[in-house]
């Protein structure tokens, strides 16, 4: 019988964002040896929104599933109103194993999903971030990356000064580190390791002039073929690509799109992460090189989270069981 885990068990679960770090970095590894696979995202769009269906399969789990999404009205992302939903199956029998939403465990994914960027992209001793946005998504990739790397200092640009000041006062109690606010845009590559673009901008807010010295740039707020966060020379400048699907990143990644269309970059040059956990792929000294690292959100991560809040709900007698 199926379960219906609702976003209040999900809360009571052992899952949080550095729990979700490892799962991720499995999945990733799995997908390199084609024990995961993440089948075409699908987005029908409207006026005021868009549906899109994300189906992926885990083979060594014996599980398929899929994340339905009807993103409409104001606003970006899955939302706490619940327009998304995973959806979970047994690859033996076909039998439907869960239904959930998909906010909270699609805000662990988008997190940790850059958390294992930076520990294979970036040096160890990384310790400074560079942040443009003060959102949610922003909050969780701060949160993630500071979980595999030892950082010290945040610089963080938005567009509204209080709720930048805000943002930085927030995150600076909750990690214990110091996080100040950037006056001006240009600011926020100084010192900075790692460069993380979180935001829902369709035009560049990062541009390669602004980088003098090498460091990891994170791209995770770009995941439709009209966004960018950054400009073409910042692509054209990095010593190494990488994102998580190359056939997705060809239909959605509006930064790579761009600078490929302009013959900026080659997509010969993309690498995959899931290869780079793997070790199948040569990193470049991480000290003197600038890697790009974008970030799309697979539908094989979607239903790795499912998968493991599936397994914990059953663990813990949570969840609500369906006669369907």
């Amino acid at each position: 019988m199926a379960l219906f885990i609702s976003e209040q068990d999900i809360g009571r679960l052992p899952l949080s964002i550095e729990a979700a770090i490892p799962v991720m970095e499995e999945t990733f590894r799995l997908a390199a040896t084609a024990a995961a696979e993440n089948g075409p995202r699908v987005r029908m769009p409207f006026r005021n929104g868009f549906l899109q269906f994300g189906p992926a399969a885990l083979h060594s789990k014996r599980v398929v599933g899929f994340k339905l999404w009807a993103n409409f009205g104001r606003g970006t992302g899955v939302h706490k109103g619940h327009q998304g939903y995973d959806f979970l199956y047994s690859m033996d029998n076909g039998e439907l194993l869960a239904i959930m939403p998909a906010y909270l465990i699609g805000k662990y994914r988008t997190s940790a999903v850059s958390a294992v960027a930076a520990k294979y992209l970036s040096p160890p001793d990384a310790a400074s971030i560079g942040l443009y946005s003060a959102g949610r998504i922003a909050e969780g990739q701060l949160e993630a990356v500071a979980r595999v790397r030892p950082i010290r200092r945040v610089r963080v640009y938005s567009r509204r000064p209080k709720e930048r000041e805000e943002f930085c006062r927030r995150m600076s109690e909750r990690l214990g580190i110091e996080v100040i606010a950037a006056n001006a845009p240009e600011e926020v590559p100084r010192e900075a390791d790692i460069l993380i673009t979180a935001s829902t901008s369709e035009v560049p807010i990062l541009f390669g002039e602004w980088l003098t010295r090498p460091c990891l740039v994170v791209a995770a707020g770009a995941n439709h073929w009209y966004k960018r966060e950054i400009d073409g020379k910042l692509v054209e400048r990095a010593d190494l690509i990488v994102v998580d699907d190359k056939e997705q990143a060809k239909t959605e990644g509006g930064n790579l799109l761009w600078a490929a269309a302009h013959g900026l970059m080659a997509w010969q040059r993309v690498e995959e992460l899931g290869n780079v956990v793997a070790g199948r792929v040569e990193v470049p000294d991480l000290r003197k090189a600038t890697v790009l690292f974008g970030s799309h959100g697979l539908s094989t991560t979607d239903v790795a989270m499912a998968a493991q809040a599936y397994e914990l709900a059953k663990a813990h007698k949570l969840g609500t069981p369906l006669a369907l």
